[in-house]
């Protein structure tokens, strides 16, 4: 940490100087940050809403006892550590339904939040940026190391008044680039140094709900601890994967480890005892999506005017011999 002469930040993020009033401003900024301040004898103490970012200044305007105000600057240090790397989920590049919904960025390190939108774009085959491609919303694992990037459901969905004024998202047969800024940083203040270019090829819309009748199942050997393997017909929801399938003999729970495949293709579960011989249950969360966002009892797109189809069984049998 870099301190200023008449203030300085202490060990907890907070900023302290003497006087009476703060006010902390990030770079050239004209609006200050939010957060409170405390009074303790002749200093004052700012404790921001967010934490400070690494690697950035600060402008810190504080009035003294006499009435007068003063400006002092102080910049937090980088600390040293490796730069973050970023990976996507499904694994790309691969093809997604014009209809996708969402995408998954894993990071190696917690990430600066709040930028998002500035920090992430998607092309298209000539080039040109797709305006409003996402969501606003910004949805982050508590560690801060999962981003869910949601493509604007209100474009991706026939009929909703955006997918008529602007057209969809992702354009079928058509290739797409999604680019992650190289100035990215970690919640350290570390960029991620490279900017990362993703191809993706958008097929036909996808408007179907999974059926797990049509995934491919190997059952494990009694008395060992080898994996149960599912291999499903189309990529699904990599991050619900995790927990949309648990595994049951009889009324007892069955622990164990899942692991998903890169592309969302594959999932396997390997118990923590061995395998006992006998009837084995999966249950399936019926809310279990496809990248498109249709889940086991009803696509994403309902069509009002049509009886729904029946949904597909939410729970596969099978036999440990």
């Amino acid at each position: 940490m870099l301190h200023a002469a008449e203030v300085r930040l202490n060990d907890q993020g907070q900023i302290e100087a003497p006087g009476r009033e703060v006010r902390v401003f990030r770079g050239e900024a004209a609006t200050p940050l939010f957060g409170s301040v405390s009074k303790e004898n002749d200093s004052v103490r700012f404790t921001p809403s967010l934490p400070l970012v690494t690697g950035e200044s600060y402008r810190v305007e504080f009035q003294s006892i006499d009435g007068t105000w003063s400006t002092q600057r102080l910049r937090v240090e980088l600390p040293d550590a490796v730069a973050p790397s970023v990976r996507i989920a499904p694994a790309l590049p691969t093809d997604l339904p014009a209809n996708a919904l969402k995408i998954y960025l894993h990071f190696s390190h917690p990430m600066e939040q709040g930028v998002f939108l500035d920090r992430i774009t998607l092309h298209r085959q000539d080039g040109r940026v797709v305006s409003g491609a996402f969501r606003e919303t910004e949805l982050w694992s508590p560690d801060g190391r999962r981003l869910t990037l949601w493509l604007h459901p209100g474009r991706q969905k026939n009929g909703v008044n955006l997918n008529r004024d602007e057209g969809p998202v992702l354009r079928e047969g058509e290739r797409h680039t999604l680019k992650i800024a190289a100035s990215w940083r970690s919640a350290a203040g570390v960029p991620l140094g490279k900017e990362t270019a993703i191809p993706v090829t958008a097929t036909a819309p996808d408007h179907d709900c999974p059926n797990p009748r049509c995934w491919k199942l190997i059952a494990p050997q009694a008395g060992t601890r080898a994996a149960l393997k599912l291999t499903f017909d189309e990529p699904l929801d990599p991050a619900m994967l995790r927990t949309a399938l648990t595994i049951q003999k009889g009324t007892q729970s069955v622990s164990g480890a899942v692991q998903v495949a890169a592309d969302a293709k594959g999932w396997s579960f390997t118990p923590v005892g061995a395998w006992q011989p006998g009837p084995h249950t999966i249950q399936i969360d019926p809310l279990l999506e496809d990248l498109a966002g249709n889940n086991l009892q009803h696509p994403f797109e309902v069509d009002r005017d049509q009886s729904p189809k029946p949904a597909a069984a939410a729970k596969l049998r099978f036999e440990v011999r």
